[in-house]
């Protein structure tokens, strides 16, 4: 307040007061809040890595072939913070990239046994190769073959006395290996085989005696 304010008796005017009349939040309770956040992230972590333990054991799958990476995410749909799964192939098998969605599948559901909640929070799988030595994987092929029709299946061999085996009341029928043979050849066969009994039995000479009179034996 001036001095001529205080000569005219003017009171002095009320101080402003601050926009914001709520108190700042406080640091203690955001550090409470990120470091809840953080355990919860650990939880979830340990939990993958066990599900990804006991995935491999039960598929018999050695457990230095693949090892995982959990990396934070936020799913831009949700905006919810999750984990995303990172495969990491250390051993070269055609096999693992060909039960690839499979082994995803089970561990899905391995997960969801323990944490019903997993799909809130899981975001995904991604495989990325880590071998030390990859001249023992093939290289790419032709690139006509991706879209030509794959070969036609080779036949199981056959065994030899093998009994015929039977789906409830269809019983499988000969295979194509198992077809009777012609007539003719058969005939042509029986034949030869005919043929070659009757020249043994000349040079032996015992075409006579093969179709002699039966005589009765004396006691």
């Amino acid at each position: 307040m001036g001095m001529f304010d205080m000569l005219l008796g003017r009171k002095p005017a009320p101080a402003a007061r601050p926009r914001h009349s709520r108190p700042a939040p406080s640091t203690q309770f955001d550090s409470q809040h990120t470091q809840a956040g953080s355990n919860s992230q650990s939880v979830r972590k340990d939990l993958l890595k066990m599900v990804l333990r006991e995935t491999l054991t039960r598929n018999g799958i050695p457990p230095t072939w693949i090892s995982a990476d959990m990396l934070r995410t936020t799913s831009p749909a949700r905006r919810e913070t999750g984990l995303h799964v990172r495969f990491l192939v250390r051993h070269w098998d055609p096999r693992l990239m060909e039960h690839a969605v499979a082994f995803e599948a089970e561990f899905t559901d391995r997960l969801q046994l323990l944490d019903p909640l997993a799909n809130n929070w899981l975001m995904g799988f991604s495989w990325q190769f880590t071998m030390e030595d990859r001249s023992v994987c093939p290289a790419l092929p032709h690139p006509a073959t991706w879209t030509a029709p794959p070969p036609p299946s080779a036949p199981a061999p056959l065994q030899p006395n093998a009994e015929p085996s039977s789906y409830g009341d269809v019983i499988a029928g000969p295979t194509a290996l198992e077809q009777p043979r012609p007539l003719d050849d058969v005939r042509a066969d029986l034949e030869r085989l005919l043929a070659l009994r009757d020249e043994d039995m000349r040079k032996h000479g015992t075409a006579d005696r093969a179709y002699a009179a039966t005589r009765p034996a004396k006691l």
